[in-house]
């Protein structure tokens, strides 16, 4: 574990544990309260199940985060990658096939998983995949999905493109670049 209780991600792992974590928490309990409602039809209670898994899917990614942030030595990629971004496929009928080894450094770990968690949400709320690739190698990472993102229209040419331009900031800032071919996306270290 990290031990100097002084370093940033000491302190970014406090202030996820003590801020976040504790407003999830507070948020599910109420969720909780709610679905024992005797006076809610049977519909509204099942839909409030769901949000509820959905709820505790993110909560297990805080503090799967808060743990990466104090652990010093970490898990390999491979199995951060797979902890993190089945998470985010709960729920969904999205299958994620990670396969290979990376043995990027360990600083570098949390930008990856970040951009590879931002590519997971953009696959899993637009393109109806089926199923995610995720191909490690040492010089770098293929993200693939099945599925077929929406053209951009004329009248909104910078419709999702955020969440690209932050996943290409992210990995400028740890010396790593960002192609995409078609439906594919390649991180080169």
């Amino acid at each position: 574990m990290n031990s100097s209780p002084n370093s940033e991600r000491s302190r970014l792992a406090r202030e996820l544990h003590d801020g976040l974590a504790q407003d999830l928490s507070a948020i599910g309990y109420r969720i909780d309260s709610l679905i024992g409602d005797v006076t809610i039809t049977q519909s509204v209670r099942e839909n409030l199940r769901k949000l509820r898994f959905t709820l505790s899917g993110v909560t297990d990614q805080v503090r799967n985060e808060i743990y990466n942030l104090r652990s010093e030595a970490g898990q390999n990629l491979d199995k951060e990658l797979e902890n993190q971004l089945s998470g985010i496929l709960l729920d969904t009928e999205i299958t994620l096939e990670i396969t290979g080894q990376c043995q990027i450094p360990r600083d570098k770990h949390y930008e990856v998983s970040r951009c590879l968690r931002e590519l997971t949400i953009n696959s899993r709320n637009h393109s109806g995949c089926t199923k995610i690739l995720i191909d490690l190698n040492e010089a770098s990472i293929t993200y693939q999905d099945n599925g077929t993102f929406a053209q951009e229209d004329g009248a909104n040419p910078k419709r999702n493109s955020y969440g690209l331009l932050g996943v290409s900031e992210r990995l400028a800032k740890i010396d790593a670049t960002l192609i995409k071919r078609d439906s594919t996306y390649e991180i080169f270290f």
